[in-house]
């Protein structure tokens, strides 16, 4: 066995609260190391629905009480079916905080 590479990655997951907010914050994040947003690849990236996770199942009081200051997107219909659809925008972004490459 060679190993090529041994690298320890600190991993974010990080909310916002407007696609406005979103972009400011991944420019902010790449300044300090971190990737771009890893849940997604380039292309689909561009298209701003790709941030969107779904949060409809879960408890929104519960999701304010852990992250205070979260906005919550409703929408009264998503594309998909007729039921109410809310979503937070999430990204998650890597950071090499050690590591060699032979």
């Amino acid at each position: 066995m060679i190993i090529k590479s041994k690298q320890i990655i600190e991993r974010i997951g990080v909310f916002h609260n407007s696609e406005e907010e979103l972009n400011s914050n991944i420019e902010n994040l790449m300044k300090d190391g971190y990737s771009g947003n890893i849940r997604l690849d380039d292309a689909a990236y561009k298209r701003s629905a790709t941030a969107f996770l779904d949060v409809a199942n879960e408890d929104e009081s519960a999701l304010l009480d852990r992250y205070p200051g979260l906005k919550i997107h409703h929408y009264l219909k998503s594309r998909f079916s007729d039921s109410p659809f809310r979503y937070v925008l999430y990204t998650e972004h890597e950071k090499i905080i050690e590591g060699r490459e032979n």
